[in-house]
């Protein structure tokens, strides 16, 4: 599979680093758990050290703390080839995370596009790219005409538009690109929805990978490599990884601080 998807491979990572206010940001529901901001950095010290040792250059954007949820880059910027989508995000409090990341993309030289419609909306967590064509959520998070400004980015791909479900806010909530020709699928009703979608419109035949564990699916593939969950959050999806994924190079990240801001590894990066 690993020929005919011509998945990107990978030489750069934007990141944030994480602000005093992170505990402060926006949450799915009211039962809040209270993130450790120390163990929270300590984490991402981990995840950008793992994205170095693989080789990338790791520019990272101080944090902000007027804006809480600034470390989850992956939802103001779509970055595909040469070309950087800075989005618009559904919550006015994440608008204020665009001009750092618009900023860091232009000096880094790419093509970078902005969403300027006031009624679009449109957040990275709701995009995946398999190499060969784009999947965008039609969410609480991005809508039809966030979808269109898309299209219209990256004409050179099919771009295919795929209904999830409150309250889950994203696609890569319920499914994950893995690996060339492999997506990652919660085995829930979520999972199991989105991945009919897919299975409908896409223009390429996909393997799915069935994980047990809610957000087990939001997996990172680097050039060969797999980042995934820890054995300790989620054994079992982790022993699948283990298991199914064995040709890959495989490595367990800890993300248990973000999560309880409802974030997860995809979340933390932009690469290019």
């Amino acid at each position: 599979m690993d020929n005919i998807f011509d998945f990107p491979e990978f030489k750069r990572a934007v990141v944030r680093e994480i602000p005093n206010t992170i505990d402060q940001g926006l949450r799915l529901d009211d039962s809040k758990q209270k993130i450790d901001v120390e163990k929270c950095r300590q984490e991402w010290e981990n995840y950008v050290q793992v994205l170095k040792d693989l080789g990338l250059e790791v520019t990272v954007i101080p944090a902000d703390d007027s804006c809480p949820d600034c470390p989850f880059v992956e939802d103001c910027c779509v970055v595909i080839g040469d070309t950087a989508l800075i989005t618009r995000p559904a919550y006015e409090s994440r608008r204020k995370e665009r001009p750092a990341i618009e900023e860091t993309m232009r000096n880094l030289g790419l093509k970078v596009h902005v969403v300027e419609s006031e009624t679009a909306t449109l957040e990275g967590g709701d995009v995946m790219f398999t190499g060969k064509e784009i999947f965008c959520g039609d969410s609480v998070r991005s809508n039809t005409e966030g979808f269109q400004v898309l299209q219209e980015t990256f004409p050179d791909f099919p771009c295919h538009q795929i209904k999830i479900t409150p309250p889950e806010p994203h696609l890569l909530g319920t499914c994950g690109y893995a690996a060339p020709g492999v997506i990652a699928v919660f085995d829930g009703d979520d999972g199991i929805s989105t991945w009919n979608y897919i299975s409908e419109v896409a223009h390429q035949k996909y393997k799915p990978l069935w994980l047990p564990d809610q957000f087990a699916n939001n997996c990172v593939y680097v050039n060969g490599t797999i980042l995934h969950c820890i054995k300790q959050t989620r054994p079992k999806s982790y022993e699948v990884f283990q298991k199914e994924m064995s040709n890959y190079n495989l490595i367990a990240v800890p993300a248990k601080e973000v999560g309880k801001a409802d974030a997860e590894l995809t979340c933390q990066s932009l690469l290019f």
